[in-house]
């Protein structure tokens, strides 16, 4: 009693979960079939993060171009290493936008999931690009600590409170981000505020102390920072590329909803896995009772489908099976 249509390797998947947010769609029984009219409001929220990734963009690339200059002219290395720090989230959300469009291409023959897999890939590439730079100012930082330049800590205050405006404004824009795309960047403008408070503070130490080294430390304090915090987050990044079970979701929870229907008899052989950290995929074997007619078949998976939804589970596929047959996949058998 297993469902032939979902062997089919020419099956589309990707339009169903494509073209879905949390698990708020499912299919027909046949696998075809869309809720054309969520459409809007899906196209209108993807819109709403390329807007998101545009502001926050040019915000970082201007005021990196500002930092620059100021950092040059108030002789602080904290500045000049935070104007890097910044390219490099300049860089990091331009390619972040450039993959999140690239995200949102519908699927194809090739890519039957779609491409919602460039943000993880975005992610990975803006967590890489955060770790050299911030090595690259631990490493200077360190160098200069026998010679250090002496900085205008006033100019330093106010390149700090004009530092504290844009990255605040700027992970304030992406405050309600769900993708790890996201995520990440806005980790990086968080750091960022926290960082300029940092320099805003050391600035007046440097006022009231003469103590120069200070601009040192808050630059190697600052770098250390944002190493530790990117690698617990590539972690994270890093899972589901290889697939793992997403982390607020355990398989066991989820047979255990499923086991609520008395129809089913047992569940085994569950996959768990997510395509970009926001949308999740399962696939089981559901037991039921040999005297079950298609129609109740269908209907015992209609409800299923229902209660997977709120794991933000997008794409399911159940596999059926009578008491009265043999698992054909022992080796996977839970």
């Amino acid at each position: 009693m297993s469902e032939g249509h979902h062997k089919n390797c020419n099956h589309d998947h990707g339009g169903d979960h494509k073209h879905q947010s949390h698990g708020t769609s499912e299919k027909s029984h046949s696998g075809h079939h869309h809720h054309h009219h969520e459409l809007p409001d899906l196209v209108h929220a993807s819109a709403e993060t390329i807007r998101r990734f545009k502001i926050a963009f040019f915000l970082n690339l201007s005021f990196a171009l500002i930092e620059l200059i100021g950092g040059f002219f108030v002789h602080s290395m904290a500045i000049l290493s935070d104007a890097l720090h910044d390219f490099g989230d300049a860089m990091a959300l331009g390619l972040a936008l450039y993959l999140e469009r690239a995200s949102r291409a519908p699927s194809n023959q090739n890519y039957t999931y779609g491409f919602r897999r460039y943000s993880v890939l975005s992610a990975v590439v803006t967590g890489v690009i955060l770790l050299v730079g911030s090595s690259f100012i631990l490493v200077e930082s360190i160098q200069r600590w026998q010679t250090p330049t002496q900085p205008q800590p006033f100019g330093m205050m106010l390149l700090a409170l004009l530092g504290l405006t844009v990255n605040a404004y700027a992970a304030f824009k992406l405050s309600h981000s769900h993708s790890l795309n996201e995520k990440m960047l806005r980790l990086h403008l968080l750091e960022d505020v926290f960082g300029w408070l940092l320099v805003l503070i050391g600035a007046a130490l440097i006022q009231w102390t003469g103590w120069v080294q200070i601009d040192l430390i808050l630059a190697m304090g600052l770098s250390v920072w944002v190493i530790y915090n990117v690698i617990r987050n590539l972690q994270g990044t890093w899972k589901v590329f290889l697939q793992a079970t997403p982390e607020d979701l355990r398989v066991e929870k989820i047979i255990a909803e499923i086991q609520k229907n008395h129809q089913v008899k047992g569940v085994h052989h569950c996959h768990l896995w997510s395509i970009d950290g926001n949308e999740h995929i399962f696939t089981a074997h559901v037991l039921v009772a040999n005297d079950n007619t298609l129609s109740q078949v269908a209907e015992i998976k209609s409800d299923i489908k229902k209660t997977l939804k709120k794991f933000h589970i997008v794409e399911a596929t159940l596999e059926f099976e009578s008491d009265a047959e043999t698992c054909i996949d022992p080796k996977h058998k839970s």
